[in-house]
């Protein structure tokens, strides 16, 4: 049990964060691999009203619900129902998913590219989405995947999205004949004894212990979200921790969940690996529609906790949780291992240029003299080489450069420790220009109804470019008439009405 002074700290802790973000209602539990050490409930499930948060309150948990998806298909595994490694034509023989790099992908992606994100997918469906929900069923968003358009070839490298989640979960539900909210509870939740915890939205709606998402300039959140598998999970910190003790039992079943490749931190099946004030930990975060939460467990000392809100106007959540493992966890400082030796980086010249991920996660990596600096955020970081196409920068994150074309320019950008990947997106200076059909229009990108901001189509001295709603701009190329791919993947669709970038709808101004 955590002593009382512990308790009394915590308690102040989240009444202060409560009260200084205007957050209607917190949640935490804390667990150790067999019993509930602590957990309680703060403030209410309503902004202004609503019930008092009880530890048995219901929270949405978003992108959470990707490790609950993973742990049902590693039991699906275990039960032989599926297999990791089989192409997913195998068990969607109807698939057909577009690709600028390969032919048929669908029989080179398995159910091991689904969870660990190296598919190839974007992040959201045509079908139901974090911008326009929707009223269609799983069923149908899932199938609108195979309309998408790749973003790299398969298994190429890491990169985050809901659509593979979605698709493993829709696997799941054509293998065993049953809703996949169904199968994952007879499979998972009832086994755990898990009540408080279901991806069915009839369920959800319904229950009276709810706490409702609440986000800054969205008077109207969706409680039911299409990306079921991915993101629709609801469950309680007390539910929680029943899981986290399932997973701190180390079944030998879920062992290629955690398995990482040459690296101590990253993603594996569904879950991330990662640190907590330097204690090694696992799970997953989710945010949206909402919510914000954190749900990890540190393996070697076998101490689980839980962080649940319904807001996203605050940073907390996982700054909360990894206080709490500092306070709970005893542990060593690491011992700090200084850096490789600096090696010749050779020519830098191809190296320069613009990398990008989404929207504002942009960096430069310019070349002054024979020294290298990546800048990012507007502040200058020098780049200390320790392998032929691979630096360190002052605060030991490591970098590398990938895929050289024969002049020496990278395709992207990889941050080592996170698996990170940033595309080379080389813009030109602005050339403004006339209207010209859809180009050189600005369009209007909302969701939940509500305008999120304003995207731009450009062509100038006949180069192709995309203005990111969220800030930044990228590259285009034109595949086919009226399909074009920008620097980071993602394709802008002319031919659907409204247009779309990245399954994105587009209204035109």
């Amino acid at each position: 049990m955590l002593s009382k002074q512990v308790v009394a700290g915590l308690r102040r802790r989240v009444a202060g964060l409560l009260e200084e973000h205007r957050v209607p209602g917190i949640a935490v539990g804390i667990c150790d691999g067999t019993s509930m050490l602590w957990s309680a409930g703060f403030g209410s499930t309503r902004a202004g009203g609503g019930e008092p948060v009880t530890p048995e309150t219901m929270f949405g948990v978003q992108s959470c619900s990707k490790m609950y998806t993973a742990t049902a298909v590693l039991l699906a595994v275990q039960d032989g129902l599926v297999d990791l490694d089989v192409p997913i034509v195998e068990y969607l023989p109807e698939i057909r998913l577009n690709s600028s790099f390969e032919a048929r992908p669908e029989r080179v992606i398995t159910l091991r590219h689904l969870l660990n994100h190296t598919a190839g997918f974007t992040h959201e469906a045509p079908v139901g989405s974090s911008y326009l929900v929707g009223r269609e069923s799983f069923e149908a968003h899932c199938r609108s995947i195979y309309d998408t358009w790749l973003r790299f070839p398969v298994g190429h490298h890491f990169q985050y999205s809901n659509l593979g989640i979605d698709l493993a979960g829709y696997i799941l539900q054509r293998r065993s004949g049953l809703p996949f909210d169904r199968f994952v509870r007879r499979t998972l939740f009832e086994p755990l004894g898990l009540t408080r915890t279901t991806f069915n939205a009839a369920e959800i709606q319904r229950e009276k212990d709810r706490a409702i998402g609440h986000s800054t300039g969205y008077p109207r959140i969706p409680v039911r979200v299409p990306m079921v598998a991915a993101g629709g999970l609801y469950t309680s910190v007390n539910d929680s921790c029943r899981f986290m003790q399932f997973q701190l039992g180390d079944p030998v079943h879920l062992a290629e969940m955690y398995r990482l490749t040459g690296r101590e931190r990253g993603y594996g099946l569904g879950i991330a690996v990662t640190r907590a004030h330097g204690i090694p930990v696992r799970g997953h975060g989710g945010g949206g529609f909402g919510f914000l939460s954190d749900i990890y467990w540190a393996p070697d000392a076998r101490i689980g906790v839980v962080v649940l809100t319904n807001s996203t106007a605050h940073p907390f959540q996982w700054e909360l949780a990894a206080e709490i493992f500092r306070e709970v966890v005893p542990h060593r400082t690491p011992r700090k291992v200084g850096p490789p030796p600096e090696v010749s980086a050779g020519s830098l010249a191809g190296l320069a240029g613009n990398y990008s991920g989404s929207g504002t996660d942009q960096v430069v990596f310019e070349v002054e003299e024979d020294r290298g600096v990546l800048v990012r955020g507007g502040t200058r970081h020098p780049a200390r080489f320790v392998g032929p196409l691979e630096f360190m920068i002052e605060n030991d994150e490591r970098f590398r450069f990938r895929d050289l074309d024969d002049a020496g320019r990278p395709a992207y950008l990889e941050c080592i420790d996170d698996e990170h990947v940033r595309f080379r997106n080389d813009v030109p200076e602005a050339a403004p220009a006339a209207a010209d059909g859809p180009w050189n229009r600005d369009y209007a990108v909302r969701a939940y109804g509500v305008r999120e901001g304003t995207a731009r189509l450009r062509k100038e001295n006949r180069v192709y470019l995309f203005d990111d709603w969220r800030g930044g701009t990228v590259r285009l190329r034109r595949h086919r008439p009226g399909l074009y791919i920008s620097a980071t993947g993602e394709a802008l669709d002319l031919t659907r009405t409204p247009p779309t970038y990245a399954n994105i709808r587009l209204h035109q101004l």
